[in-house]
């Protein structure tokens, strides 16, 4: 298969975001090398994912490696090493792309439509995908057989999003079990695990984050989000259908 290079220093979310221009270059007959943040490794998200050849690690513009947000300069400067690392390395591909996330048109405008702008790619389909292969699956399974609610409330990187969700579980769901997504990620180095948990749950609790995308690639519903800004909405799920009430800031919007 002919070669392909991606620049994409986002997060998980936005990883699972990209997996439509992945598969549409993928059926191409490309085979991708994507440049990105260490936690995309580490959380095995793209460990069985088709369209991938490799992980090429590159540290984040946005924050150090201890999690600091980076200054305006700081960011500038990792930015641009990053920038000249890809064009470098580039001459290698027979196709290569970034997607910086700066071609923002107005509020409405999606991520999914902001890289494919930025990729030169234009889909027709843009279904998201995830990856859990059997061993996840398995693991799993055996964590939990009784049902229970799959709850993710604390955004590590996003705190402005975080909500203390427990009244409203409490007034409107059944008294099931609550599996928190930030106690598996102790107990499993795979974020594919607590995916397959969020689709066996119930039901699902959650704030913007990459857990919306994986139940979108899913096709699950999600009883409640959160969104701590008003703009972060228009970066949710394509369908929207899947979202049964929707809060943002401190308002019930749906």
């Amino acid at each position: 298969m002919k070669k392909a290079l991606i620049l994409y220093w986002h997060g998980l979310g936005d990883v699972i975001m990209l997996t439509p221009h992945m598969r549409y270059l993928y059926n191409k007959g490309y085979k991708i090398d994507l440049m990105c943040r260490d936690i995309v490794r580490k959380s095995h998200l793209l460990d069985h994912c088709p369209y991938v050849n490799e992980l090429i690690e590159i540290e984040s513009p946005w924050r150090d490696r201890e999690g600091k947000l980076r200054t305006p300069r700081g960011f500038t400067e990792q930015a641009v090493s990053n920038t000249v690392m890809f064009e470098r390395m580039s001459l290698g591909y027979h196709w290569s792309g970034m997607s910086p996330h700066n071609k923002q048109k107005h509020e409405g405008y999606h991520k999914i439509d902001m890289t494919s702008a930025e990729l030169g790619v234009e889909l027709k389909d843009k279904q998201l995908e995830i990856f859990i292969s059997e061993e996840a699956e398995r693991k799993a399974l055996d964590y939990i057989k009784e049902d229970f609610i799959f709850r993710h409330t604390v955004a590590g990187c996003h705190p402005y999003h975080n909500w203390d969700a427990g009244e409203w579980i409490r007034e409107n769901l059944p008294p099931y079990r609550i599996i928190n997504a930030i106690d598996l990620k102790s107990k499993f180095d795979d974020i594919n695990v607590a995916f397959a948990l969020a689709r066996r749950a119930k039901h699902r609790v959650l704030v913007s984050s990459v857990f919306v995308y994986a139940c979108e690639a899913m096709g699950c519903t999600i009883d409640a989000v959160n969104y701590g800004r008003a703009h972060d909405r228009y970066q949710g799920p394509l369908n929207q259908s899947l979202l049964l009430h929707i809060r943002e800031g401190e308002k019930w919007i749906k």
